[in-house]
């Protein structure tokens, strides 16, 4: 039987590591948790009575969405309030931008959350291609992850859809990738302008002039399914199965600028995982890497993904995770 969040009893060494303020949050079917590497024993729970399946954090401040239905805020001071609820659609992923928050959701729209209103993004409804949009089982498609560069430009990932990218704040939206790539997560890079990174299911997807071209890579890698990525330095790290119902899941990682160099990770890992790492369960800040699993597993690198540590176990499904700085 899988346990809540405050029912962890595991005990396990804390994990050294240069960001030592940071706060792995992890979203399960029990609630928010909050477990720092340096006390994984002592997790705390906030949320408890939601199963949180979406959360970005920044600048001290947490966005969650609960239940596929309700958006949460966690100010600088740690106070929650429930921001809106939404009926008619589910609430897939967030992604806080200057005085905003976007939501993706099912039937592949976007939701504009300013000034205590909720709007639908019009423009997203009307891009191009949008009419060939499909998934694989035949039902409508949603969008399933969302990044933002550096100069504010931003990026949609539609399943399946592609990769959609807006250059002036949302007003307007350009199909980027060939959408049979069948994007599963999408990343901007880290002091990297220009730098996008999506995990496909034709593997790593990369581009380098904001999604004007992509390149790809699967040397090395026992299968090309990939469901999850992240930027850990100057490693990006990436998660791999065999298909999308899971099967022999694994992750790799390999320098940003040497396509053909995935490794797959083994020091303090399991051979392999039995179900899919999926979008939103692997997060990276600094040198400091983490990813969580449905049998809820979380592991954490602080070298870039070269040697791992389960700091938790036992937990109810981990649905997201992410690393925050000042959430005390």
């Amino acid at each position: 039987m899988k346990t809540t969040a405050q029912q962890i009893t595991n005990q396990v060494e804390p994990i050294e590591h240069k960001q030592a303020d940071a706060t792995v949050i992890a979203g399960t079917s029990n609630g928010l948790l909050f477990l720092d590497p340096q006390q994984p024993s002592k997790p705390q729970v906030e949320l408890a009575d939601k199963s949180i399946t979406a959360l970005a954090a920044t600048a001290g401040e947490i966005w969650a969405i609960g239940d596929h239905q309700s958006i949460w805020h966690r100010d600088a001071a740690g106070q929650w309030h429930q921001v809106t609820s939404v009926d008619d659609l589910q609430l897939n992923c967030i992604l806080p931008i200057p005085g905003a928050v976007l939501v993706g959701t099912s039937e592949a729209h976007l939701l504009r959350i300013a000034n205590g209103s909720i709007d639908r993004i019009n423009c997203f409804d009307q891009v191009k291609e949008r009419e060939q949009w499909y998934t694989p089982w035949g039902g409508p498609p949603d969008v399933r992850s969302m990044a933002a560069g550096p100069a504010g430009e931003l990026y949609v990932n539609v399943h399946v859809g592609g990769i959609l990218r807006s250059l002036d704040q949302g007003k307007s939206w350009q199909p980027t990738i060939d959408f049979h790539a069948d994007v599963h997560e999408v990343r901007t890079v880290p002091d990297r302008p220009g730098w996008v990174v999506a995990a496909t299911a034709e593997g790593l997807a990369v581009s380098s002039d904001q999604g004007n071209s992509w390149s790809f890579d699967q040397a090395n890698l026992h299968a090309t399914y990939a469901r999850a990525v992240a930027v850990s330095g100057t490693t990006l790290l990436m998660t791999v199965s065999i298909g999308p119902r899971g099967g022999r899941a694994a992750i790799y990682r390999r320098p940003l600028d040497q396509p053909g160099a995935f490794e797959k990770c083994t020091q303090g890992l399991p051979a392999w995982f039995s179900d899919n790492i999926n979008t939103g369960t692997l997060s990276a800040l600094g040198k400091l890497t983490v990813f969580g699993t449905r049998d809820g597993q979380i592991f954490l690198s602080d070298d870039a993904g070269l040697t791992w540590q389960q700091t938790a176990a036992d937990l109810t499904p981990i649905h997201c995770l992410n690393l925050g700085l000042g959430l005390g």
